[in-house]
C-alpha cells in the first residue's frame, strides 16, 4: 500500500462576514516577541471599528508593549503551622518474611509531611519514604522503603529528633529562605561598577556584619537542642585529679550510693549517683530498693556473697527499680577514672515479658541512651551482644538453656538478673544450671512470691544467688526444714515448737541481709482501693447429685491408696465446681482424644448422669452471667476473666458469644509475639468495644499490665496462692485510676473451700519466713521423704475430708475461726479465752465433736492447739504464735456476711439491709437478690470480703 505524501497543516481562514471585510489586514503568522525600533510613546489607540482585529490591525501590523504583570506572593506560613503540618510515630518495622510467626526486626521513627512519610532506624538512618493519603493511628499498617511498618504511638518533635539528628531533618530556616527566593521580586539592573574607595568602605561593613553574626552564631550553639539524660545531668570533669562523679551528690534529691569500705589499689573513691533524671521519677520504696541492690551486687553488706531477691509484691515497681541499678552500674564506678561496673547485662525471664521489659527500657531511657537486644528467634546473633553497641540482652528461660554454652565463649556477663525467679526453685533446674554456667557472681531473683508451697524452694533460690549461704541441702533440710515443719503439725510437743521458732528465726535473721521483701501495703496512698469479695456459691443440685455419685465411685476408692489417682480425681472435681459439662469427656477438650481419667469414671458412674452434663446447670457459669450482665448494661467498666483451664475459659466464651459482648483472648496458644498487643488493644478500647479479657492463669497471668479493666473475676482457684495474687495484680497496679474489685468463686462445702483454707496457710508460712514472723501450719501436710526429693503427700483421712461435700447450713470456715459476727459483718466479741476450742454452732450454741462430720488437719488445728495452749506454761503462750492463730488472724481480717438471707422467703429487711450497705457493689447486690428460681437453686451463701487502700476516687 503506497502511503500519501504529507500535506502540511493549513490555518483555516474564517469566512467574511461583509464585503469590507476584504480589505481587512491579515493576521501576522507569527508574533513577533521583540517590539519595533520606534518609540512606544507613538503608538496610538486603535480606533473602536478595529479593535475587534486584535493589536496588530493598526499601525500597518504594529503592536503595543507588554506589560509586566507580578504574580501575587503566596500567603506566608507561620513556623506554627509548619510544625502542625508535621506528624511524628514511634514504629516498628521488619523484612517482609512468610514465617507463621512474624517477628519486628526493630524500632524506628517516621515523620509524615507534605502528603509523605519518611521512615528512620533507631539509629537515625533513613530507611524510604513513600506517599501517605490517610490520618495514621496506632496499629495502622503499611509499606515503606520495601519494609513493612506498624504505627505504635504518636510521638513529640523533640522526641522524634532525638532520634534523627537535625543535620538529617530540613531546617525550617531552610525552607523559609526557599520560599523567600520563590516569591523574590525579578531581579534589579546592574548597579554601576563602585570606585575603589566605595568598595573599600563596603568591605568594612561585610567584616562588621561577619563579626555580629558569628557571634550570633556562637549563641545559638550554646543554645542548641541537647539530649537529656546524657550532658543536662552529668557534671563537668576538669583535668585535676580531683575526683569528680558523674552526678552532683549534693544536688536536692540526689541518691549518693554508700561508698566502698577501701578503694581500690592505686585508685581513688569516687561518689555513685543515681542519675537524677530517673531518680525523681522513683518513689521512696524504688530509691530503697536500689540502694538494697547496689550494696548486694558490691559486697557492700554483711554476707558472703554478691547475689540478693527482691521479693517485693506485684505492682510496686520492681522493674523500674532493676532499670534504674543497671543504668548506674552500666555508667559509673566507685573507683575514679575507672571503667563502669558492668559492661554487660543479662535478663532472663518468660518469653511473654521480654517485650514488657524492651518497652520499658524505652520508657524511662529512650531510644538511643543503651542497647538492649531481644533475644526471640533464630535471627537474632549471639555475637550482636559485645557490650559495645548492646549492652543489655532479654532472654527466655527455654532459650537460654539452648545458647548458654555459646554465652559463656563471649566476653564475660557482669550481672543475670531473673524475673519472676520462683521458676527456679529447685536445685536440678535446667535454667538454673545454665545461669550457672556463666560463672557470674552478681545475681538478682525478682519474684513477688519467693515461697509457693515449701522451704525447699525457698532453699534453691537463696542457694542459687549466693552459693553455700544456707550450707549444703541436706543441713538445712535437718537445721531448718524439718524442725519448722514439724512445729506446725497438730500434734507438735510443746518442745518441737519451740525448737521451730527457734529454727525460723535464725533463718530469717541469716537471709534478711540479701532479701527485701515488702508488701503492696505501701502503696496504699498511690493506689486507688481494692475489694475483694471470696463468694461461697451453692451447687446447684444436679451438681451435687454428681459430686456425691462421684464420692461413690470406685475411683474414689483407688484414689486413698494411689497419689496418682487421687491427683486425677481432684482435677475432676475442680472441673466439676465449674461446671457439669465439663464431666463429658469430650465436651469443652481441646484434644481431639478425650481424657482418659474422664472416660474411667464415666464408665463408674450411672448412664443417666450424662443427662446432666450441661453448663447451664453450673452454678459458677449462671453467677457469673448475671454478674457480667449487670457490670455491662450499668456501668462503664471492663472485666477481665481468669481461669486455670482451657475448656472452662472454651465455656465461658461461648457465654459471651451468646451475650453478644465484645472480648479479647489470651492463652497458651496465643505466640508471644501477639500477647502484648492484645493488651494494648483491650487497654485502649472502650467497655463497648471490647468488655472481657479471657485470660490463661498459667499462660498470661504473670507481668501483663490489664489496667484498663477494674474489675477482675477469679473462676476456680489454684493451690498456689501466688498464682492467684499474681491475676489479681494485672489490673490493681501502677497507672490504675479505678476503684478495683475482686470476685474469687468458690463452691461451698466442696473442695475448693479446702484448697481455699491451705492458701490461707501457705501465705502464713511465707509470711514467717520472709518478714522474719513466727510458725505458721502447713494446712495438713504430711512432708515426708521420698528419694532425694520431698513431696507434699496426703494421708488416707485427710483425702477423705478433702473429698468430702458438705451440705450443711451455714459456712464451716466461718464456723471454725470462732468469729462471733453470725454474718452480719460486726463482730460483737472475738473468742480470746482459753476454752475456744469449742466451736459455735449455727446459733451461737455448743456443739459437741461428735456431732460435726469428720474434721480436716486445717479444723483441727484449731482445736488441739488451743487446749495445748491451756496446758502449757505462762512464759510459753507468750512467746509462742501458733499457727492456728496465724490462719485465724488471716481470716479475721475479712469481713463475714451471710447472704442466705437473700435467697430465703422470710429474710428480714433490716438484716437484708444491713449486709446490703456492707457489701457496697450494686452490681453484686443484684445478683444476691435473685432467687434461688433465677439461679437454678444455686446461689450465693456467704461473702468474705476485704478491702485494702483507702485513697478516695
Amino acid at each position: 500500500m503506497l502511503s500519501k505524501p504529507f500535506k502540511p497543516l493549513t490555518i483555516r481562514k474564517s469566512p467574511p462576514t461583509s464585503q469590507s471585510d476584504e480589505f481587512a489586514v491579515p493576521t501576522a503568522k507569527r508574533r513577533k516577541l521583540t517590539p519595533p525600533n520606534d518609540n512606544a510613546a507613538s503608538i496610538k489607540p486603535l480606533p473602536s471599528a478595529l479593535a475587534h482585529q486584535g493589536p496588530n490591525a493598526a499601525d500597518g501590523g504594529k503592536r503595543r508593549a507588554l506589560k509586566d504583570i507580578q504574580n501575587p506572593p503566596s500567603p506566608k506560613r507561620s513556623a506554627k503551622s509548619i510544625d502542625s503540618d508535621e506528624s511524628h510515630y514511634s514504629i516498628l518495622w521488619r523484612v517482609p518474611t512468610n514465617k507463621k510467626n512474624k517477628t519486628w526486626t526493630d524500632d524506628g521513627v517516621m515523620v509524615v509531611a507534605g502528603g509523605y512519610a519518611m521512615l528512620y532506624s533507631n539509629t537515625g538512618r533513613s530507611i524510604g519514604r513513600t506517599a501517605v493519603s490517610e490520618p495514621l493511628i496506632s496499629g495502622s499498617n503499611l509499606s515503606v522503603g520495601g519494609k513493612e511498618v506498624e504505627v505504635d504511638s504518636k510521638i513529640t518533635r523533640d522526641q522524634y529528633l532525638a532520634v534523627v539528628k537535625l543535620t538529617s531533618v530540613p531546617r525550617k530556616s531552610d525552607s523559609k529562605s526557599e520560599t523567600k527566593a520563590d516569591n523574590a521580586p525579578p531581579p534589579t539592573p546592574q548597579q554601576p561598577k563602585l570606585s575603589l574607595r566605595d568598595q573599600m568602605k563596603a568591605q568594612i561593613q561585610k567584616e562588621k556584619g561577619n563579626g555580629i553574626r558569628q557571634d550570633q552564631k556562637a549563641v545559638s550553639r550554646a543554645t542548641a537542642f541537647k539530649q537529656p539524660m546524657k550532658e543536662t545531668t552529668i557534671l563537668p570533669q576538669g583535668p585535676s585529679e580531683t575526683p569528680t562523679p558523674r552526678h552532683d551528690p549534693n544536688a536536692v534529691g540526689a541518691l549518693a550510693f554508700r561508698r566502698p569500705k577501701c578503694p581500690p589499689p592505686g585508685r581513688q573513691t569516687v561518689d555513685v549517683v543515681l542519675d537524677p533524671l530517673i531518680g525523681k521519677l522513683l518513689r521512696p520504696h524504688q530509691r530503697e530498693g536500689v540502694q538494697f541492690l547496689y550494696e548486694c551486687v558490691m559486697g557492700l553488706r554483711d554476707f558472703d556473697g554478691q547475689g540478693c531477691i527482691l521479693a517485693d509484691d506485684m505492682g510496686l515497681g520492681k522493674t523500674l527499680t532493676t532499670i534504674a541499678l543497671l543504668w548506674t552500674l552500666l555508667r559509673q564506678s566507685p573507683a575514679y577514672k575507672a571503667p563502669p561496673v558492668v559492661r554487660k547485662a543479662l535478663i532472663v525471664c518468660p518469653v511473654s515479658l521480654i517485650r514488657n521489659w524492651k518497652r520499658e527500657f524505652k520508657k524511662w531511657l529512650g531510644l538511643d541512651r543503651l542497647g538492649v537486644l531481644e533475644f526471640e528467634d533464630q535471627s537474632t546473633r549471639l555475637n550482636d551482644f559485645d557490650g559495645k553497641v548492646f549492652q543489655v540482652m532479654i532472654i527466655g528461660y527455654e532459650r537460654l538453656r539452648a545458647v548458654a554454652d555459646d554465652l559463656g565463649k563471649g566476653q564475660p556477663i557482669d550481672i543475670v538478673i531473673c524475673d519472676e525467679g520462683h521458676r527456679l526453685k529447685t536445685m536440678k533446674n535446667k535454667s538454673a544450671k545454665a545461669i550457672e554456667a556463666l560463672n557470674t557472681r552478681r545475681r538478682i531473683i525478682l519474684s513477688g512470691t519467693p515461697i509457693q508451697n515449701d522451704l525447699s524452694e525457698f532453699y534453691a533460690m537463696a542457694n542459687f544467688v549466693n552459693d553455700g549461704c544456707l550450707g549444703s541441702q541436706k543441713g538445712f533440710i535437718k537445721d531448718f526444714e524439718k524442725p519448722i515443719m514439724k512445729s506446725r503439725q497438730p500434734n507438735a510437743s510443746e518442745e518441737d515448737v519451740e525448737r521451730g521458732q527457734n529454727a525460723s528465726e535464725e533463718l530469717a535473721r541469716t537471709t534478711s541481709p540479701f532479701i527485701l521483701r515488702r508488701t503492696a501495703d505501701i502503696l496504699a496512698n498511690f493506689l486507688p482501693p481494692k475489694t475483694e469479695y471470696v463468694l461461697f456459691c451453692k451447687p446447684t443440685q444436679a451438681q451435687a447429685k454428681i459430686y456425691r455419685n462421684v464420692l461413690q465411685s470406685a475411683m474414689f476408692d483407688r484414689a486413698l491408696s494411689s497419689s496418682e489417682t487421687a491427683f486425677q480425681l481432684i482435677t475432676i472435681l475442680k472441673k466439676l465446681c465449674n461446671s457439669p459439662a465439663l464431666m463429658d469427656p469430650k465436651y469443652g477438650n481441646d484434644d481431639a482424644t478425650p481424657s482418659a481419667s474422664l472416660t474411667t469414671l464415666n464408665e463408674m458412674l450411672p448412664g443417666a448422669l450424662s443427662k446432666l452434663y450441661q453448663n447451664s446447670l453450673s452454678s459458677k457459669i449462671r453467677m457469673l452471667d448475671h454478674l457480667l450482665q449487670q457490670i455491662c448494661h450499668t456501668t462503664d467498666e471492663k472485666v477481665v476473666v481468669i481461669s486455670n483451664y482451657t475448656s472452662t475459659l472454651n465455656l465461658i466464651e461461648q457465654l459471651l458469644q451468646n451475650s453478644n459482648v465484645g472480648y479479647l483472648r489470651l492463652d497458651g496458644s496465643v505466640a508471644a509475639t501477639k500477647r502484648q498487643g492484645l493488651v494494648d488493644q483491650f487497654n485502649r478500647s472502650k467497655s463497648t468495644q471490647t468488655f472481657a479479657f479471657l485470660l490463661s492463669a498459667k499462660a498470661g497471668g504473670v507481668g501483663l499490665n490489664l489496667i484498663g479493666a477494674s474489675r477482675l473475676v477469679l473462676f476456680d482457684v489454684d493451690w498456689n496462692p501466688a498464682t492467684d495474687d499474681q491475676a489479681i495484680a494485672r489490673i490493681h497496679r501502677q497507672g490504675q485510676k479505678r476503684h478495683c474489685k475482686i470476685y474469687r468463686f468458690l463452691i461451698k462445702g466442696g473442695l475448693e473451700e479446702r484448697i481455699w483454707q491451705r492458701q490461707v496457710v501457705k501465705r502464713a508460712l511465707a509470711d514467717s519466713i520472709m518478714q522474719g514472723g513466727s510458725t505458721a501450719s502447713n494446712g495438713g501436710l504430711d512432708i515426708k521423704a521420698k528419694g532425694k526429693g520431698q513431696t507434699s503427700t496426703f494421708s488416707q483421712e485427710e483425702l477423705k475430708d478433702l473429698f468430702r461435700l458438705d451440705e450443711t447450713e451455714g459456712l464451716r470456715t466461718h464456723d471454725l475461726i470462732g468469729c462471733t459476727c453470725q454474718g452480719t459483718g460486726i463482730e460483737d466479741e472475738v473468742v480470746k479465752s482459753e476454752d475456744s476450742s469449742e466451736l459455735l454452732g449455727r446459733d451461737g450454741d455448743d456443739v459437741s465433736e461428735d456431732e460435726l462430720p469428720k474434721v480436716s488437719a486445717f479444723e483441727e488445728k484449731f482445736t488441739t492447739k488451743s487446749t495445748k495452749r491451756k496446758r502449757s506454761s505462762s512464759k510459753s503462750i507468750i512467746t509462742e504464735k501458733t499457727g492456728a492463730e496465724a490462719e485465724r488472724g488471716e481470716l479475721l481480717k475479712y469481713t463475714h456476711l451471710d447472704t442466705s438471707v437473700f435467697s430465703r422467703a422470710d429474710g428480714d429487711e433490716d438484716t437484708i439491709g444491713r449486709i446490703s450497705a456492707v457489701v457496697d457493689d450494686d452490681c453484686l447486690e443484684h445478683v444476691l437478690r435473685l432467687g434461688r428460681e433465677v439461679t437454678g437453686g444455686g446461689s450465693v451463701a456467704y461473702i468474705f470480703k476485704r478491702v485494702k487502700g483507702s485513697q478516695p476516687l
